[in-house]
């Protein structure tokens, strides 16, 4: 059986960095479709539209961007991120999954990113096992336990705020939960978000 198509999104300024891992992504044996943004703000606005895996990231990029950092991991808890060390920054590698510098060997950065894809990929089979929960009903469920509004959740996913009521419906019926805390609480149990994400 093939292992579902990897959507890697590369946040990257520079161009020969960019084509580079895209060369080698390409090149080796993941099935993958290679994404590029340069800044925050279009990686934001591909996740709109995309659902990304592995994200492979320019720490500077998350300078001093904390709070966008922790909104794109609440929205999107699914994605992994591999930080490209330049030796530059410390601090970053907590908002990292793993890392790799640009003097490893390609089989090292492919085999980091395969083993982080199939992670990605095993935790979400197990969620569907679990609770049945489609993938867009775990990005509602999490918008709902970091307090967003039905509005709120709709323009962070972009979609319809019917679209939303309806996921809340079908999270409802699925879980048997109504209320907000038991939501919070089944998110937690079943690994859907992590307590210190949340935001109180």
């Amino acid at each position: 059986m093939r292992n579902p198509l990897l959507h890697i999104a590369i946040l990257e300024s520079s161009r020969i960095i960019c084509e580079g891992l895209q060369t080698i992504l390409y090149q080796s044996d993941l099935d993958c479709r290679v994404h590029r943004s340069e800044t925050l703000e279009e990686l934001s606005e591909l996740l709109e539209t995309t659902s990304v895996d592995i994200l492979i990231a320019n720490p500077l990029q998350f300078m001093n961007r904390e709070k966008e950092i922790r909104k794109i991991r609440k929205l999107h808890p699914s994605m992994s991120i591999a930080g490209i060390d330049y030796g530059v920054i410390q601090k970053q590698s907590m908002v990292t999954d793993i890392s790799f510098t640009l003097y490893d060997s390609v089989e090292h950065i492919i085999h980091a990113l395969s083993k982080l894809g199939k992670k990605n990929q095993s935790a979400a089979l197990q969620k569907n096992e679990d609770d049945n929960l489609t993938k867009r009903e775990i990005e509602v469920l999490t918008g709902l336990v970091n307090g967003l509004m039905n509005k709120e959740i709709a323009d962070s996913l972009n979609i319809s705020i019917h679209t939303v009521v309806r996921h809340r419906k079908n999270i409802t019926m699925k879980t048997g939960i109504r209320s907000q805390s038991g939501l919070t609480i089944y998110a937690i149990s079943k690994k859907i978000v992590s307590i210190e994400d949340i935001e109180i």
